[in-house]
């Protein structure tokens, strides 16, 4: 049983949460959790790299380079959010199914409307889902309909950052639910007037920044078509944009000076092993340097890069960041145990937020995951756990590469119960 005063409550169980080593998890078979016999407790699944605007089409749209994807299926989806009915409707049935999967924390990109924004920040703020969001900023190489000029992009970036803390009256700002940010699409649809106003604004309001960097080699090429010699992150950093608390999306090329660079900015990267290997962005690597970038001292957390990625769960992020690895030459392997804390300490710290969430340690904000084993989704045999092996490890593994929403019964963001029951 629970105990609940005023969001305050205990519990005593079985869990598994990341420890301050990178990759490093700590299996606690009596911590303050009250759980059922086969169900354990884990630290809420944080995806750094989420379009909410394209959920709409989740699930298709696999076909085409990420160019072409753009123009065919991404601007238009995005545009029909001048439409604040239909943007809400697209924004609420995604919020319920990232809670249902376990997803207490996203880096949500909206999209270049003021209104269709403002309405994401209330759909998090309505369900409890914990988020860094902003609108999309781009002033050239969009779309018919879909492009806006550089005064109208540094304005509305400003309104919604407003916004954000209206909505929120009283909260410190490391305790907001919903924390703004400024969202420069990428270098091809945002012009150096543009990086540099969205970088001062960063600076004036203290707030988080997200983009994409070193990408594909069609991004790339057209990044060196508009500016030669130059690279995403050069350009993103001349801007003031790579910070403590921006997250790149990506970044499948950055070379061994510009890991350098993120290390020393402390910036993020949101790694997406799915749409990577959608969109072939590695060129049949498929993997971004998760474990040599840790070494570095780069915070990386996983992304389902929602419409790129096709699925919705941090779930699928943990396998296709270990299948990937398993293809990437002269890197480390990663195994689901990296993976998850990855996707939960490490998406975190990633987004300038590890002090805050991603683990159990004390002090921190009470964002987790009730787990059913027994759930009905894959069979378990516990006399066929091997002799001095403890049951939750097997428990947990056997969650992490089989399980699905039906094992999570219960979620909870700042301690509030926001989906399922305890």
């Amino acid at each position: 049983m629970a105990s609940f005063a005023a969001n305050r409550f205990a519990v005593r169980g079985r869990l598994v949460h990341a420890t301050e080593t990178p990759c490093v998890l700590e299996y606690v078979e009596d911590g303050l959790v009250v759980l059922a016999a086969t169900d354990f407790l884990v630290p809420g699944l944080v995806d750094c790299h989420v379009h909410a605007a394209q959920y709409a089409y989740t699930g298709t749209a696999t076909d085409k380079p990420l160019m072409e994807w753009l123009q065919h299926y991404t601007f238009p989806a995005e545009r029909r959010c001048a439409d604040v009915a239909y943007a809400r409707r697209v924004y609420e049935k995604l919020v319920d199914r990232l809670l249902a999967n376990g997803t207490t924390c996203s880096a949500m990109y909206a999209t270049i409307h003021v209104p269709a924004t403002k309405v994401l920040v209330d759909v998090c703020l309505e369900k409890g889902h914990r988020c860094v969001v902003g609108k999309v900023c781009m002033d050239r190489n969009g779309a018919e309909g879909y492009e806006e000029t550089t005064a109208d992009a540094l304005a509305g970036t400003e309104a919604v950052i407003e916004y954000v803390k209206a909505r929120q009256p009283g909260a410190a700002p490391r305790t907001r639910v919903v924390q703004p940010c400024v969202v420069p699409r990428f270098i091809p649809t945002c012009t150096l007037p543009l990086l540099a106003g969205l970088g001062a604004l960063a600076k004036k309001h203290d707030c988080w920044v997200q983009s994409h960097a070193s990408e594909t080699p069609d991004e790339m090429a057209f990044v060196a078509s508009l500016h030669p010699g130059r690279s995403d992150s050069s350009i993103f950093d001349d801007a003031g944009l790579l910070t403590d608390k921006c997250v790149m999306a990506h970044c499948v090329y950055l070379d061994e000076n510009e890991l350098g660079l993120f290390a020393k900015r402390k910036c993020g990267v949101a790694c997406c092993p799915l749409s990577n290997a959608v969109f072939s962005l590695s060129e049949g690597t498929n993997a971004f340097p998760l474990k040599r970038a840790h070494a570095r001292g780069v915070p990386v957390g996983l992304g389902t890069d929602i419409a790129g990625g096709y699925a919705t769960s941090m779930l699928s992020a943990c396998r296709h960041a270990v299948v990937a690895s398993k293809h990437a030459a002269n890197e480390p392997d990663v195994d689901y145990r990296d993976a998850f804390w990855t996707a939960t300490l490490g998406g975190a710290r990633a987004l300038g937020l590890g002090d805050t969430l991603g683990s159990f340690a004390v002090g921190k904000q009470f964002d987790a995951c009730k787990i059913r084993c027994e759930a009905g989704v894959y069979d378990t045999f516990p006399e066929c756990i091997p002799d001095g092996t403890p049951r939750l490890h097997i428990d947990f593994e056997q969650f992490l590469n089989l399980g699905d929403d039906r094992n999570v019964a219960a979620v909870f963001v700042q301690g509030r119960l926001v989906k399922g029951a305890v």
